[in-house]
């Protein structure tokens, strides 16, 4: 293995997710299949709603007894469906944060390019504000999903709605500076890597939107207004320095921010959900919506 990834990610090794139309059309058509035999868990419950052209699972307690709000938009580099792994964590999001989680179904590229993906999660955030009961909430995603959260939280500052509570940004960065040394570094680490992320972004924008802040969020003018933000990063990782940028340039603006720089991880290492280093890390994610969930107003 050429990079000193923990045992239980090498495995992962001989994966690189597909960034080519074709390839894509067929993995996306396999995913129900794969997601077919994952149940719900028994102290859970899950619906179907519409938001806008899109939909989405909420996912709730079964209890009831909750009033606070996960809004999550999944990886997958704005070309793929949730993996069965991202509904997994939803769930353990709702089950051990005790919150509802808004689960969303986001309209991918290449069939709908930016700025459609960006347009269903903001429609997602506005239903949630209009139809969910809840006092505090927290925005997150992972990779493409934690770029899709940061263009978000942009259009609801400028559009002076409610600002959630917190937000949570696993492996942020997929449109973010392409000179990093990581970005030269990483292009051939398992799962993802820079040489894929060029093709995925080339498949989501044209040229002329990539200085547009709201497909490449690190380049709004300043970041204030945004809540106290839990960001994590992957040591083998072609974004692992444009997660470190996003650290800064909040932290320069006043946010507030957690970092959880971890080691000898790649991209999407928490597929290796039983891994016990990922549970390590997702205990982590838990404190912080716990710590969000309950401060008082």
């Amino acid at each position: 293995m050429k990079y000193d990834l923990r045992p239980e990610f090498q495995k992962y090794g001989w994966i690189h997710l597909p960034a080519q139309p074709w390839m894509l059309k067929a993995a996306n058509a396999l995913m129900p299949v794969i997601q077919r035999g994952r149940k719900l868990d028994s102290h859970l419950q899950s619906g179907k709603i519409k938001t806008g052209e899109c939909s989405a699972d909420l996912i709730r307690p079964k209890s009831g007894k909750t009033d606070a709000l996960l809004i999550y938009y999944h990886g997958g580099a704005f070309l793929m469906k949730a993996a069965a792994y991202h509904k997994n964590l939803a769930q353990t999001y709702a089950l051990r944060a005790n919150c509802m989680v808004l689960f969303v179904d986001y309209r991918l590229a290449p069939d709908y390019k930016f700025p459609v993906p960006v347009k269903d999660c903001f429609r997602a955030y506005s239903w949630a504000l209009k139809n969910l009961s809840f006092r505090r909430l927290v925005i997150g995603g992972d990779s493409a999903g934690a770029d899709l959260a940061m263009s978000v939280m942009l259009l609801a500052k400028r559009k002076r709605m409610r600002m959630p509570d917190g937000q949570m940004l696993i492996y942020p960065g997929c449109a973010g500076d392409p000179t990093t040394e990581s970005m030269c570094r990483y292009k051939d680490t398992p799962l993802w890597n820079s040489v894929l992320n060029r093709k995925a972004l080339a498949l989501y924008g044209n040229e002329k939107d990539y200085q547009n802040p709201l497909f490449r969020p690190v380049l709004a003018d300043s970041f204030s207004g945004f809540p106290k933000a839990y960001i994590e990063t992957a040591e083998f990782d072609c974004l692992h320095d444009a997660g470190v940028q996003i650290a800064e340039r909040y932290s320069r603006d006043g946010v507030p921010v957690i970092p959880n720089d971890t080691k000898r991880t790649m991209h999407g290492y928490d597929i290796a959900e039983k891994s016990p280093y990922v549970q390590k890390q997702v205990d982590k994610r838990i404190r912080f919506l716990r710590g969000i969930f309950l401060e008082e107003d």
